[in-house]
C-alpha cells in the first residue's frame, strides 16, 4: 500500500473516529448486531423518571443517572431481568454517558455490581425510530445468529475467513446509526448448514437457509 494511500486511509478513520467521541469518550464502531450480541441484556422499555445519585463523598459530574423504566418486552438476557429496578448511566458524557428522555426505547447494555449500565457505546434508540426491519431484527435474528462473526474489510477482494463470518466493507456506515441506513437494515444470520450470510430483506427468511429465526 503506498504511503499516500495509507494516508488517507488513516484520516478516513480518524475522522470516522472523531463522529464517535463526546468530550472524551470514545465509542469503537460497531454493526448493531454486534452490539447487541456482545450485551448482557437488551429490552424495549419507558423511561418514566430519573434522578441523580451520588456516592458518600460528593463530587460534582461524578454521579450516576438512574432512570426509573417499565419493562416492555426483553430480547436478551431473560435470566437477568429480575435483577433490574432501575437503569443506571455515568452523570458525564466525558465518561460515556448518555441522556435519556421520556419515552420508549431500545436500551443495551451490561450488568455491573451497581446494576444495569447503559452508556452511549451500546445500542440505544427511541422504539419508534427503528425501522420495521431493524425491530425484526432486533426481535428474532440478532439473537439466533450470535455465533455468527462480523468482520471488516478495508482492502478488496474481501473474502470470509470462515463459514459463519460475514464481511463489512462500507466502514462509514458504522459511524452514525441513522434510521434505515441499509448496512444497519441487514443481519447476519445463520443458516442450516452452519454457515453465515447478510440477509436484508423485508419477508421470513427461508426455513432451508436459516435455523430457528421467526418472523414478527
Amino acid at each position: 500500500m503506498s504511503a499516500a494511500v495509507t494516508l488517507g486511509l488513516l484520516f478516513f478513520l480518524s475522522a470516522g473516529l472523531n463522529e464517535q467521541v463526546a468530550e472524551g469518550c470514545s465509542c469503537a464502531p460497531g454493526h448493531p448486531q454486534q452490539l447487541f450480541c456482545m450485551s448482557d441484556i437488551v429490552m424495549r422499555a419507558e423511561v418514566t423518571g430519573e434522578k441523580i445519585i451520588y456516592s458518600d463523598e460528593y463530587t460534582p459530574g461524578m454521579g450516576k443517572i438512574q432512570y426509573e423504566i417499565q419493562v416492555i418486552k426483553v430480547f436478551k438476557g431473560f435470566d437477568r431481568i429480575k435483577e433490574i429496578q432501575h437503569v443506571y448511566t455515568n452523570e458525564m458524557s466525558s465518561m460515556c454517558g448518555t441522556r435519556l428522555g421520556r419515552g420508549q426505547y431500545l436500551l443495551s447494555g451490561s450488568i455491573a455490581s451497581e446494576g444495569f449500565f447503559v452508556s452511549m457505546c451500546d445500542y440505544l434508540a427511541l422504539w419508534d425510530r427503528l425501522s420495521l426491519m431493524q425491530k425484526k431484527n432486533i426481535k428474532h435474528r440478532y439473537l439466533m445468529s450470535c455465533s455468527c462473526m462480523i468482520s471488516t474489510c478495508t482492502e478488496k477482494p474481501c473474502q470470509p475467513s470462515t463459514k459463519n463470518e460475514c464481511i463489512l466493507t462500507n466502514l462509514s456506515s458504522l459511524w452514525s446509526f441513522e434510521d434505515r441506513e441499509p448496512i444497519h437494515e441487514s443481519a447476519c444470520i445463520r443458516h442450516s448448514d452452519g454457515s453465515c450470510g447478510w440477509y436484508g430483506g423485508t419477508g421470513k427468511p427461508s426455513e432451508n437457509d436459516t435455523m430457528d429465526v421467526s418472523d414478527v
